[in-house]
Order: structure tokens, then sequence, then C-alpha cells
């Protein structure tokens, strides 16, 4: 157990920790979370060690041990990725160190006696803590975050800052810590690791601090939230998900309390000011200003910047298809990233791309966008699309001497204009933050700035990478209510899990190359991964009696063998069968499909409004009905792939 009493903790004239309790349990897996800037980091560092409070305030028990994993970038060794990690525990280093010094003193000769022994004690304890196992556990967590066998031999120098910081989390998680203090560990994660992360976290044993901005992940794995704001520490029971149910009635109990509270000084007040000068009511009106003095005040709720509300409004509609790609393909030099990627996106449509780190994502983002060139293929834009990009790059583009307010103002449609300062307090710019030169900012600050200049100009169709990345939560639940009334058409890449649960209607995943689509949000995406397992993986071979080395079965089991044999083979005929007539009413509706979007792309037919309605009616409905085929070829093949395999191991 930690403990944590009366922490204080001040930059200059700011007191930025304030009376800080706090008792973290064995088992403990708190989210910490609050504002940029209130100071998640710094309470983490103190409870590392890294820095000092005013005063001590950090008790914990003797040999307790702390991992800690720092959000900034952490410096490059030139030690290998195995090596890094192995070092993680540095008493089972030590101990390998001196076993190696006494095997080479026993090849030189020395029959100490008091070697042997020693070396004995030394293996006893290597063995006690896992030491001849640690290789492989290395090896198991460097795989869960995904790297492969050839990258273990490999500098460290020679990784990413995101892959380093991988490296830097198998280290500490290797250690098996008392307590792991983990800040913002996801934002170099993609989806595979976050999940293995997850899981793995889930089955540690000691306790847990983690500052995220990433929801998803605090929701499945706290087990308590701690919010820091303004200084202070409050502690919420539960989840992400029940902290936000209860900090909501908190606040309306609060605003409610101090509500009645204006209102009755406001009576009090006028009362006052009514009789003052009255000495008739001399005696009433000091009673009641003395009322007023000895009243404890109640502080209204803090106003978070998801309760300023902005919309995001296209400067036009665009057509009924907003984008279309056919059959495209794209390579770094001799390396096919994209290959035979087609795909249409209409009006309204809010759509994930997902994949591993590497799959082409963004790759293929700058393609839509115009950036890049394929190799082949074409990439159709629809009749008055306007299209808005935001990715880390984008920042390159800022004017760094124009003011963040000038900046912004730019390109913000005029019905932005009047609210402009209440926007970009959203982007957590307040009072004469929003006149600093864009130059001066962190490359947090400038993106944030990037992002709110492109949600703030007309575009209808939103292509984002990334978006939340530099938004802590606040921001990020206004960011989600303004893109959900949004009603143009978005593209939206992100490893926040929560923020595209909220956000997208259809999922597209980029894997080996290839984009496969799934309808529904990202929790419904992952439901349709697991449920296409194959269904007989995990079942036993069936068991027979041997005698005298060959196999006898009796009349009875081959006679239910050959009735199997031919419900089998009956099962695989109707499968087929089914497989055909989708295919070929896929085909004919498919047809209609594209005689539906010339014409819905024709303005002559606009001209006859009875008629476009029934067209778009008809189309809207084939929608459906090409999705519900789609799903029904897709779950046929499923089966009879199944079957065929069951075939395959009978045989």
């Amino acid at each position: 157990m930690l403990q944590i009493r009366d922490l204080n903790y001040s930059i200059g004239e700011r007191n930025l920790l304030k009376e800080i309790r706090w008792i973290i349990n064995p088992g403990e897996r708190v989210g910490l979370i609050g504002p940029n800037g209130a100071g998640k980091t710094t309470l983490l560092r103190i409870i590392a060690g890294e820095l000092q409070a005013d005063r001590q305030a950090i008790l914990k028990p003797a040999g307790y041990r702390i991992g800690y994993l720092p959000q900034e970038e952490l410096p490059a060794e030139q030690a290998s990725v195995l090596v890094t990690v192995l070092r993680g525990n540095r008493e089972l280093v030590e101990l390998e160190e001196e076993m190696e010094r006494i095997h080479t003193l026993l090849q030189n000769g020395s029959n100490d006696e008091a070697l042997l022994q020693r070396l004995g004690t030394l293996e006893s304890r290597y063995s006690a803590l896992g030491g001849y196992a640690m290789e492989a556990g290395a090896k198991q967590i460097l795989a869960g975050l995904g790297f492969g066998n050839d990258d273990y031999h490999k500098p460290l120098s020679a990784l990413s800052g995101g892959w380093r910081m991988r490296v830097h989390l198998a280290r500490l998680l290797l250690q098996q810590p008392d307590l792991l203090l983990l800040d913002e560990p996801t934002n170099h994660l993609d989806l595979d690791s976050l999940e293995w992360v997850e899981q793995y976290l889930k089955r540690f044993r000691g306790s847990m601090i983690l500052v995220s901005h990433d929801r998803f992940f605090l929701d499945r794995l706290s087990t308590k939230i701690a919010e820091l704001s303004n200084g202070k520490l409050s502690l919420y029971s539960g989840n992400y998900r029940t902290y936000e149910k209860e900090k909501k009635a908190a606040q309306e109990r609060l605003l409610k309390q101090w509500e009645e509270q204006k209102a009755e000084r406001e009576r009090i007040q006028r009362f006052v000011d009514r009789f003052r000068y009255k000495a008739t009511k001399a005696a009433q009106v000091q009673s009641r200003i003395k009322k007023l003095e000895k009243m404890q005040m109640i502080e209204p709720p803090e106003t978070s910047g998801a309760a300023i509300h902005f919309v995001l409004k296209p400067d036009v509609q665009s057509y009924k298809e907003v984008l279309s790609l056919h059959r495209i393909h794209f390579r770094y030099q001799s390396d096919w990233v994209l290959k035979d990627i087609s795909f249409h996106l209409y009006r309204g449509q809010k759509v994930a791309l997902v994949g591993k780190n590497g799959a082409g994502k963004t790759t293929l983002t700058k393609l839509i966008f115009g950036q890049i060139t394929a190799q082949q293929g074409q990439i159709d834009i629809g009749e008055r699309v306007h299209m808005g990009y935001y990715a880390q790059h984008q920042i390159e583009a800022l004017n760094l001497d124009n003011t963040i307010i000038d900046e912004v103002a730019s390109a913000a449609a005029p019905g932005h204009l009047p609210r402009l300062r209440d926007i970009l307090g959203v982007f957590r710019f307040s009072g004469d933050d929003v006149h600093k030169k864009v130059g001066v900012l962190s490359g947090g600050e400038k993106a944030r700035v990037s992002l709110a200049k492109m949600l703030l100009s007309p575009a209808n169709f939103l292509i984002m990478d990334e978006p939340t990345n530099h938004l802590d939560l606040f921001s990020k639940e206004a960011l989600e209510k303004a893109l959900a009334e949004y009603e143009g058409t978005l593209l939206l890449i992100s490893h926040d899990r929560y923020f595209l649960d909220k956000m997208v209607d259809r999922v597209f995943e980029l894997k080996n190359g290839q984009l496969h689509e799934y309808a529904g949000n990202y929790s419904d995406y992952l439901s349709r991964k697991e449920s296409v397992e194959p269904a007989f993986s995990s079942q036993k071979p069936k068991e027979h009696k041997a005698v005298n080395g060959r196999l006898k079965k009796s009349k009875e089991q081959k006679q239910r063998e050959a009735q199997a044999r031919q419900s089998v083979s009956k099962e695989r005929r109707r499968l087929q069968k089914e497989i055909e007539q989708a295919e070929s009413l896929l085909d004919e509706k498919t047809a209609r499909k594209t005689e539906l979007e010339r014409q819905l792309a024709d303005p002559i037919t606009y001209q006859d409004h009875d008629k476009s309605v029934a067209i778009q009616k008809e189309y809207d409905l084939l929608l459906k009905e090409i999705e519900t085929l789609e799903n029904q070829w897709e779950n046929a093949q499923l089966e009879l792939e199944t079957i065929l395999e069951k075939i395959t191991a009978d045989v």
C-alpha cells in the first residue's frame, strides 16, 4: 500500500497540487484524469521519486517497487531491443552478472568451495525470481506489443520514438513492480497492441495508476477514477462510465444548491437595500446582513470544454456520392502498400479506417486528398464536395507569425467568427493565450490550432487522421458532440476506440494491403471479427479404440458415420446453391445500383421532384438489400468453409 499525506507542490507562485490525500491499495487500478496542465504528470513524477514535493508526503513499505513509464520520448540506447527489456529487472541482471563471473573463475581452474556454494545460492535465487523463464517472458511481451523475431536484436537507437516507448513499456511489464505508473501508455500503440496490453494489465497483480485520454482503455481497466482539478483530487469508485454518471449527478446537485443559495442571497439583499435607511427596520436589516456574512458560499460547478457547444455546418450540401475509389494500387519503391482498393462513400456516412501501424491508413487518406498519386486505379471526388483534411503534418502549413486567433479566423466560416474565443476555449486556448504567436507554441498546441482551423472551415467532407491525440477528455467530449451533429461526410483514423464507437456507422479495415468493410460502429466491428473464427478449430479429433494396431469400427458406428457424411454433403450442396443465388441477385442489384447512381448524379433528375424522390427511395432500399445479401453470402461462405475443413479433417 502507498499513502500520500497532505501533498503540496508549487511552481513559482502557482500552487499546482494542494493538500493531496490518497491511499493506493494493493491491486487497485486507478485512472487519473483531469484537464491538460492540471498536474497529472507532475503527481506521477512525485510518486516515482523524480520530483520532490514541498514537504515529504509519500509513505510506502520498505522494498516497495515502483515502475514509471513517462509520456515524453525516452533516450535511445545502443543495446538491442531484447537486452534493453531484460535489463529492466535489476536484481536478475546483477545475479546473472555475478553467476557469469563465478563460472569464469571455475572454468579457469578455481576449485574454491565457497565459490561453489555462492553459485548455488545465486542460482536458487535466480530460479525463484523466474530468471530462467525471463527471456521467454520478454519475447512474449514484445510480441504482444507488435515486435517480430527480427526486431529483437535491432539496436534501440534504430527505432522511432513510438517504438522505443513500446520497448520501455515491455521492460516495465517484465519487472512486475508493486505499483505501475503509466503516463499515456496508449499513445504509440496500434489497435491490436492496445487489445493485448489491456488483457495483460487486467492480469497484473500489482497496483496501477493510469493517465490516459483513451476512455475505452480507462473504462476496461479502471476500478477507480481520481480526478485532478484546480489542485484538488476527487476519488470515484468504478470505471470511467460510472465516473461520468456520478460526476454529472454531483454537478447537477451542486448547481441546484448554488442556484438556491444565489436566489436566497438576492432575496435577502433586496430586503437590505429596501429597508437599509428605515429606523424601524434597523434590527431586521442588521440581522440579515450578518446572515449574509456568515453564509458559506457555494462555488458554482466548473464548466468544462464540453459545455461549450459549437456546430460544424458545411457551406453547401454535396451530391449523394462523395467519393469513389476504383482498383487503387500504391507502392513505396517495390513494396505494395495498397492492393486493388475499391469503395464508395456517400453523403452523411461516418467511416472509421482501422488497421495496424504501417497498414497504409495515412497513405490512403493522402491519396484521397491528392497529396500523392496512385500507380494504378482511379479516384473520383463527387460534385460539390469540399474537403477538409487534418493530419499531424498539417501543422507545417500554419503561419508561424500569426496569433492563434488570427490563424484560426483566416479559415473560419463567417458564422463561427462571433464565437471564435468560446470555440478556441474548447481546445484549451483561453484569455490572453489566443494572442500568442503560433511560432512559440509546442507541437501539441500547434496540432490543436490546426485541428480548430480545419473544423471551423465550411467543408462538407472531413478526413481526420488521429484528431484526438492532443486533446484532453473534456475537449474530446466537445469535439464528439460537434461531429455527432455534423451533417457532412466523415472519414476517421483514430486509436481512440471510445471516440470511434460514438462517431462511426461503418468500419474499413486495411489488412495486408486490402480493404475489408464492416457495418456498424467499432464494437460491432470487433464482434463481427470474433464471430468469423472457424467453428471447428477448437474441437478435438474423434478417438477410436485400437485393436491389433488397426482401427476397428462397429457396424452401427459405420452407419452413423455414413449418415453424418450424407448430412454434411447435403448441407454443402444447400450452401453452394445459396451462394450461387446470392451472387446472381447481387449482380442484378449492383447493376441497378450503378444505374440509379448515374441518374442521381445527373442534375436533370432533380427537375422532376417526384421522380427524384422515388429514385432516392429505391436507391436507399437497394443499399439495404445489397447489404443483407452480402451478409447472407458471407455467412454461407463461412459455413461452407467450416464444412469443407471438417470433411478434410475426417478424410
